[in-house]
């Protein structure tokens, strides 16, 4: 069984896969009082930047060292000799070439994939007295012992009285949380990580967007002709 992933280390891997490529580095030995903080506050000019600004960079320093958890981050030591960087793929960055997509992107693109081409995926209603109407996609599964369960879970969503989206769950490719969905999807794409603390992970593309519901939308409308609850 993998471990589980815990949400500050989710958000790390988040954070590390949507940064720029460094095309050069320079060296650095570690004085006394430093950290990799005030080190990518200074290197980012000092006191006009955000926070956020110099976590992300602190993160790019990090990512460059190797150093993607937090342990391996704190366990940095004086004289230690680690790596800056010098020069970034800045039209990389501008123009997404060589961008590694975050695993929010990779599972909703996935997920359109798997509803696109899964002949087995359909739309069942959830057996709940909701003021919306709630329901899941399901799909076949062939477990190795041979066994295939007709109601593996893909994602949930609920409908509004004139049938629009407002919110769906999903997983993660990696399956973060294990016994549910990993994530919580609002109608404008917007998504958050359904553990403490509940926090905003990305926000997927209109482009995503539209094909994710336009497909969810077609399940629901086969749905309609042959209506099914789950229990």
């Amino acid at each position: 069984m993998s471990e589980k992933i815990t949400a500050v280390q989710a958000y790390i891997n988040e954070v590390m896969a949507s940064l720029p490529e460094v095309k050069t580095k320079k060296e650095h030995n570690l004085k006394s009082g430093e950290s990799l903080w005030s080190l990518a506050k200074q290197e980012l000019g000092g006191k006009k930047v955000s926070n956020k600004e110099v976590q992300e960079y602190m993160l790019l320093i990090a990512k460059i060292n190797g150093l993607n958890t937090i342990e391996k981050m704190n366990g940095l030591h004086v004289n230690d000799k680690i790596y800056l960087p010098d020069k970034i793929n800045t039209s990389a960055e501008k123009n997404g070439m060589n961008k590694e997509k975050s695993p929010l992107e990779k599972s909703v693109e996935y997920i359109i994939n798997l509803l696109k081409n899964d002949k087995t995926a359909q739309v069942q209603k959830a057996n709940l007295s909701l003021e919306n109407s709630h329901y899941h996609i399901f799909r076949d599964k062939k477990y190795p012992n041979g066994f295939i369960s007709k109601t593996s879970p893909v994602l949930s969503f609920t409908l509004d009285k004139n049938e629009q989206i407002v919110k769906l769950s999903l997983d993660d490719i990696n399956d973060i949380l294990k016994l549910r969905y990993d994530y919580d999807m609002d109608k404008n794409g917007k998504t958050f990580l359904r553990e403490y603390p509940y926090r905003t992970v990305g926000q997927i593309s209109k482009e995503d967007k539209e094909i994710l519901f336009n497909e969810i939308k077609r399940l629901h409308g086969e749905y309609k002709k042959n209506p099914k609850t789950y229990y």
